[in-house]
């Protein structure tokens, strides 16, 4: 996205110099100001519907991209991720997960990493949204 901005604007600059060398020359004179300015805008606006239209496709394949990921994992759970999910969907913590499953808090946070993974989320909120989502956890 920076990219694509900063290579706007060095367009943008250097159209304002050939601008200016055009209204220096010989070409300048013979023809009217009106009819570069025109152009610079035709070539600016078609410059900004193409970034528009890269910007859309690329969101466009990052949501493709996300919901590709979630139906093929869903069924990759073991039942303990399955219980943790359930634990975390009714909003208890690591402590009282891994008390009640007999096993160590840091069993807990793994579980909950490999389930961020296959989810493709980054929280125990969408972790937990995501998995009603999917029927993995009623």
């Amino acid at each position: 996205m920076a990219k694509s901005i900063l290579r706007y604007g060095l367009l943008l600059a250097l159209f304002l110099v050939v601008l200016e060398a055009a209204k220096q020359s010989h070409l300048m004179r013979a023809t009217s100001l009106e009819l570069y300015v025109t152009i610079v805008a035709a070539a600016f606006l078609a410059l900004g519907i193409a970034v528009a239209l890269r910007i859309r496709l690329f969101r466009a394949q990052r949501r493709q991209e996300q919901t590709a990921i979630n139906p093929a994992n869903a069924g990759e759970f073991s039942a303990r991720e399955r219980d943790v999910l359930l634990f975390l969907s009714h909003g208890y913590p690591n402590k009282e997960i891994a008390a009640q499953l007999g096993v160590s808090e840091n069993t807990v946070k793994t579980h909950l990493k490999n389930i961020y993974g296959k989810l493709g989320v980054g929280n125990r909120t969408q972790a937990a949204a995501e998995a009603k989502l999917l029927k993995i956890i009623e």
